[in-house]
């Protein structure tokens, strides 16, 4: 894989802020077994996905905590990872834009800076915990761009996770305070995933599909079946697993690779 740190001002952020991405390249054990190498051409592009921390990361997390390259490898598709703080992936209250800078600003660069297909059908967002929440939120606040999402452990039923913080049954997320006016006022706002999907469907636009993860002993297991059974209900094409586990990278490591595989990839470079 073709490794590159990227630092660049954001106009949306209004600071300098970095990604790390991997593009698909030949190398060595490819080579030497004579398996298919001949994938980066002039004109090719990669389908791609936009892979999301969790609270207190950045666009380091996946690179360090699991072997992400090696899978992104197998599958050719190319993996962009940005820093989004503790922003809920919000146009902050209090802060930055994060989720315009992601689902605006950002694919316009990269898309500029490396052969990335621009066309919905190769483009995904996946991410972990706070990311998880993320990556449904982008998906679904732009389902144009977006053909599926991934959530692992994801804290994506927020109105489960205020009312479960509320009767003091975890403590409150990292920075909500700053992402959110007011954490009473997220029902029914676009915050507040389903009303986001219900918003979508309303529109009768084209859904993205949606991949769910969470261990069986992870403390927001409670919040992904709350997330589940309204999935369900909103009749969203879901494929939910559950496997034992706790909130942590161990988990991460192993089922993001179960994400890769259930997403439409082609496995190759794509000629456009």
């Amino acid at each position: 894989m073709g490794f590159f740190q990227v630092n660049f001002f954001s106009q949306a952020l209004g600071f300098d802020t970095e990604i790390n991405v991997f593009i698909p390249t030949p190398n060595s054990d490819e080579i030497l077994n004579h398996k298919k190498s001949d994938y980066l051409r002039r004109g090719v592009k990669f389908q791609t996905l936009y892979l999301l921390h969790g609270a207190f990361g950045d666009y380091t997390d996946w690179m360090r905590m699991t072997s992400i390259e090696k899978y992104a490898q197998a599958h050719k598709i190319a993996v962009v990872m940005p820093s989004a703080s503790n922003s809920y992936y919000q146009d902050m209250f209090y802060g930055s834009a994060y989720l315009t800078y992601l689902t605006e600003e950002l694919p316009e660069i990269v898309t500029k800076m490396f052969p990335l297909s621009t066309k919905r059908e190769n483009t995904f967002v996946a991410g972990l915990s706070m990311g998880g929440y993320g990556a449904v939120k982008m998906a679904f606040q732009c389902p144009q761009q977006y053909a599926a999402c991934i959530s692992l452990s994801g804290a994506i039923d927020i109105i489960k996770v205020y009312e479960d913080v509320a009767n003091h049954l975890m403590d409150a997320p990292a920075g909500w305070g700053f992402a959110f006016e007011d954490t009473e006022k997220i029902r029914n706002s676009e915050a507040d995933l389903f009303q986001l999907i219900e918003n979508c469907k309303q529109k009768k636009v084209a859904l993205p599909k949606v991949f769910q993860s969470c261990g069986t002993e992870d403390f927001l297991y409670q919040v992904n079946l709350s997330a589940k059974e309204k999935f369900e209900k909103l009749g969203i094409d879901l494929t939910y697993e559950e496997h034992p586990g706790i909130h942590d990278w161990d988990y991460w490591d192993t089922h993001i690779q179960r994400g890769l595989d259930w997403l439409p990839l082609k496995n190759d470079s794509i000629e456009e």
